[in-house]
């Protein structure tokens, strides 16, 4: 049995929507209709068969009343990061600097939000942990810490093991 506290929950033909204060999730239950079934009262949502979903499904509901978040860094000399909304494509854009010929965008989804709190530090934050994941590994992947020495996109407090140069 999974509490529904200021959640509020639809039912739209193969998807349950949750709805809070701090966003939206949906849930499509046609593709875990296999492995799970759900039953729906006024206050609360039972799981009777359950699986991996009702995990996913916590997880779901713990994002929707605090917001899962991922803080990457930009070690390097030059590293810059900023982000603005695009009013055409109507979607957030982050511009990451890091020393390749060109400046590289990215374009956030609406689920996720982007903070650039100083130009090397870039907090991503959303209700679904594994696109906040996703996304952090999407711009992690840009430029992959060195390992020798040490510069690139590095999560909050990873540790990079820096290896020794050559020897004379």
């Amino acid at each position: 049995m999974i509490d529904l506290c200021g959640v509020s929950l639809f039912r739209y033909h193969n998807f349950i929507v949750f709805l809070s204060l701090k966003g939206r999730a949906v849930l499509d239950v046609e593709v875990k209709s296999s492995y799970s079934k759900f039953q729906m009262t006024s206050k609360s949502l039972k799981v009777v068969k359950p699986t991996f979903s009702e995990s996913k499904l916590e997880s779901m509901l713990n994002g929707l009343e605090t917001f899962y978040h991922k803080k990457l860094n930009l070690v390097g000399i030059g590293f810059r990061a900023w982000c603005y909304f695009d009013s055409i494509k109507n979607c957030q854009v982050l511009i990451v600097k890091l020393g390749l010929s060109k400046d590289v965008l990215v374009f956030i989804p609406s689920d996720i939000i982007v903070l650039c709190l100083r130009p090397t530090l870039i907090l991503i934050k959303g209700v679904d942990k594994e696109e906040v994941g996703r996304m952090a590994r999407e711009i992690r992947s840009i430029r992959v810490p060195d390992s020798y020495k040490g510069k690139g996109v590095r999560y909050e407090n990873e540790v990079i093991h820096i290896k020794p140069g050559k020897q004379k």
